[in-house]
């Protein structure tokens, strides 16, 4: 345990811990968002029910869960541009680069385990271990809130070692909703949860047809993603720890630039950024609503 702490310490995250591998408890509540409509773009969550149900699921024998969050830079300006995260090299990149890391520490302790990482990808209830091995609390924008904030990302390392599980932390947001205050498009539920067909972040980077003109001028001159409810939390003014070096900004593209761009060169640019996700099409699309509204 030291020496996976040691790890993190050297690794620059904003928060670590273990959770002890069991059946997901928040199937319930995750039925219940995709029972209220699940836009195209991300349908595949629904497909996907069943083997959330179990980490057990994706790596056969799991013991144990190790968590960590990566803090990012937080948005200066959440109303315009591309989200922080996406103005990096590819974050799944990076935190499986850094769980790999901590796996090669368990396998040398244990010898002939299994370990797997999990970074946004695999079908695994993310915001729910990071929950259980303590990691932060859930917001009321549903993101996962830290002692240094909610401008972060999370990695998983699935193991077949038993690890000292960490404690949870309790909820701390007190009575703010700075957060679902800040959504522009007023998506974010009472109960926490979001409706993805108002989020300007689905609607810029998973909606792949137009988008409805009654939300061109809330997205404003947002290109790729928005930052207003992880921007606005207080917590963030708490931080103790900076994001690394393996965040740095990149350059990014204006909407011009975006419009005058081929495919090519775009794949080139930022082939192993987030905006790949997206593809030229959509963001060309957003660029367009973009330089409309200003």
């Amino acid at each position: 345990m030291a020496a996976l702490r040691a790890e993190h310490a050297g690794q620059g995250n904003a928060a670590f811990g273990i959770a002890t591998a069991g059946p997901s408890q928040t199937q319930d509540r995750f039925r219940q968002w995709i029972d209220r409509g699940i836009p195209p773009g991300i349908d595949y969550l629904k497909r996907h029910i069943p083997l959330r149900a179990d980490p057990d699921t994706l790596l056969s024998g799991v013991r144990s869960i190790l968590a960590i969050a990566a803090p990012y830079p937080v948005n200066p300006d959440p109303a315009a541009g591309i989200s922080t995260y996406a103005r990096c090299r590819d974050y799944h990149d990076i935190l499986r680069a850094r769980l790999r890391r901590f796996a090669r520490i368990i396998e040398q302790h244990d010898p002939g385990t299994k370990c797997r990482t999990c970074v946004d990808s695999a079908p695994l209830a993310e915001r729910e271990w990071a929950l259980r091995a303590g990691l932060g609390w859930r917001g009321r924008q549903g993101h996962l809130v830290t002692a240094s904030g909610c401008s972060v990302v999370l990695g998983f390392l699935l193991t077949r070692t038993v690890l000292p599980p960490t404690g949870t932390i309790p909820d701390q947001c007190g009575t703010c909703t700075r957060c679902r205050d800040a959504c522009p498009t007023q998506a974010i539920g009472r109960d926490g949860l979001i409706n993805p067909s108002r989020c300007i972040s689905y609607l810029t980077i998973e909606h792949s047809g137009d988008i409805p003109e009654s939300f061109h001028t809330a997205i404003g001159r947002r290109l790729f993603g928005c930052d207003c409810c992880t921007a606005s939390c207080p917590w963030n003014r708490q931080s103790d720890h900076p994001p690394s070096h393996d965040f740095a900004f990149r350059e990014m593209p204006s909407a011009h630039d975006l419009l005058a761009m081929d495919d090519t060169t775009f794949k080139a640019r930022y082939a192993d950024t987030p905006l790949i996700r997206a593809g030229l099409k959509r963001l060309q699309r957003n660029a367009a609503i973009v330089i409309r509204n200003t």
